[in-house]
């Protein structure tokens, strides 16, 4: 399997088809055990600077939940040689990708501390950002600690964009930031892997075919965009019957996000990628886009284009405080299979609470709350 991991992210193609078998495998024949995993997000912090109107933790709703959360667990939160043993373990099990996530992962202070451990263990390092505080003297140290990949949050042009981000500059602040970075590249240094990413929301919803050109400025040719997820309690109450997950405090929800957030016009939708397809003739972007198939049954809370998932088999996803998570999506009814203060990530990974829970998910094929989720939505390369 070491030979198989070396492979994977050696072309677009091959590591996409060697990652899929990398999965599938155990997933048909490992009951319920997995391969080491390919990737680890670790959610650094939940503080941020923004109060987006979409995010699992600073919707209107859950904002206040959130600081009190964060108030709460402060003592809880991982250390630095914590992260580092995390780093450990995941550089043991020849994991290929360490993903920086939060909140927002640049308030974390000890970032590049990570990033540089990371880099010297043989991960690839990779981080979401909304771009706002990459000053240029922040440029300069992510071009030192060597980052692989950054995706930065852009979700409309500038009044559309502020107004979902709920900070007014905010548009003006990411570009700023971006162009940072490519400034560094014009003079001769070698940057990360940049891209954006764009959740699609009733708010945004109509200037979709105006953002290709905002894009495009940016020098950035990779653009994702997808559906917004969003959750109700009907769906968390049975998905937590089935994982026999009694009532906790929850990190982060999408429950009670507002109409005026998710409420999406599909003939709207459908119209907007007409146009980006159009356009893109020209911009010639690398843009993932919902299918007609996902937009048209945005409001079927039982669709999903994939009766199955493989993440649980390919991810672990780690909060602040040392919980392991299969994915973000169920770390908000607290689907916890163990937490890293207590035991490493390998003992965890292939555990029993890992392989009982993989044993549900491939028995049930997907839980009702990962309706709407990226990773079996969403996926496809806009065209034709």
């Amino acid at each position: 399997m070491k030979n198989i991991i070396k492979l994977i992210g050696k072309s677009k193609n091959l590591s996409k088809n060697l990652e899929y078998l990398y999965c599938k495998i155990p997933y048909i024949f490992g009951n319920g055990k997995a391969f080491a995993p390919l990737s680890i997000v670790l959610l650094v912090s939940y503080r941020c600077n923004l109060r987006c109107k979409m995010c699992f933790y600073y919707n209107e709703s859950e904002k206040d939940h959130t600081k009190n959360l964060i108030e709460k667990r402060k003592n809880e939160e991982l250390s630095l040689e914590q992260i580092y043993k995390i780093i450990d373990d995941a550089s043991a099990m020849k994991v290929k990708v360490l993903t920086i996530h939060g909140g927002e992962p640049l308030l974390y202070p000890k970032i590049f501390d990570v990033a540089n451990y990371a880099q010297e263990k043989g991960l690839l390092v990779n981080f979401v950002t909304n771009g706002t505080l990459l000053n240029k003297e922040v440029a300069e140290k992510i071009i030192n600690s060597r980052i692989n990949q950054i995706i930065f949050s852009l979700d409309g042009p500038e009044e559309i964009h502020d107004d979902i981000r709920n900070v007014k500059g905010t548009f003006r602040r990411l570009l700023s930031g971006i162009k940072n970075i490519k400034e560094l590249e014009k003079k001769g240094k070698k940057i990360p892997h940049l891209c954006i990413s764009t959740y699609v929301s009733a708010i945004n919803q109509n200037c979709l075919g105006d953002m290709i050109e905002i894009v495009s400025k940016t020098g950035i040719k990779n653009w994702d965009v997808g559906l917004i997820t969003h959750n109700t309690e009907k769906l968390t109450r049975v998905t937590s019957k089935i994982l026999n997950i009694g009532k906790k405090e929850n990190q982060g929800s999408l429950e009670n996000l507002k109409e005026k957030v998710k409420k999406i016009r599909i003939g709207e939708l459908k119209n907007q990628r007409k146009i980006l397809l159009e356009k893109n003739k020209k911009y010639k972007l690398n843009i993932i886009f919902p299918s007609e198939k996902a937009i048209n049954n945005y409001y079927n809370p039982n669709f999903n284009e994939m009766n199955y998932c493989l993440i649980p088999w390919s991810r672990a996803v780690i909060s602040p405080y040392g919980e392991v998570f299969p994915c973000v999506n169920l770390s908000m009814i607290n689907c916890v299979m163990g937490n890293i203060k207590n035991n490493s990530l390998r003992k965890i990974w292939n555990g029993k609470k890992y392989v009982e829970f993989r044993r549900k998910l491939k028995k049930n094929k997907l839980f009702p709350v990962c309706s709407k989720c990226c990773h079996i939505n969403n996926v496809r390369r806009l065209e034709d």
